[in-house]
This record gives C-alpha cells, sequence and structure tokens, in this order.
C-alpha cells in the first residue's frame, strides 16, 4: 500500500490458507461517502446509534457499516 493512501487494510486469513483483504474507511472518508459532515460522524459513534469499528482509538467503518447508515437514513431512522 502507497504511503499516501488514506484507508488502512487488514487481512483474515480463512481455514484455507487464503487471505481475504477487508478496507477500513475513516471518519472523514465515510463522510464523504455519505454525504455528511465527521462532526455528524462521531456525535453518532459517540451514542453508538451507527455501525462503526473501534481500532484502538481510532473509528473506522467497512462498506456493510455504510450500506447500513445508508439504510436506516432512507427509512428515517437516523436524523
Amino acid at each position: 500500500m502507497e504511503s499516501g493512501e488514506s484507508h488502512q487494510t487488514a487481512s483474515i486469513a480463512s481455514a484455507g490458507g487464503v487471505n481475504i483483504g477487508r478496507v477500513f474507511l475513516t471518519v472523514e472518508e465515510a463522510a464523504a461517502r455519505l454525504g455528511v459532515k465527521p462532526s455528524w460522524i462521531y456525535e453518532r459513534t459517540r451514542h453508538n446509534t451507527i455501525p462503526h469499528h473501534k481500532l484502538g482509538k481510532f473509528v473506522r467503518f467497512t462498506e456493510q457499516d455504510l450500506r447500513a447508515i445508508a439504510e436506516a437514513a432512507a427509512i428515517g431512522e437516523l436524523r
């Protein structure tokens, strides 16, 4: 991975020995993809109202997290 990339990748090894890459997005990347401000993301992660992952002190998101947030917003569950 190039040093200029802003996302982090973790690998998970399956029982068959095949590595599956999984990309975690930063708060800023998730906010841009969802069309909201990073402060909106931070507020909801503090209250555990949106799916997210903590990697130490860092908040990260998967594609599945973003889909769940978008679906919840579409039916009016998030404000």
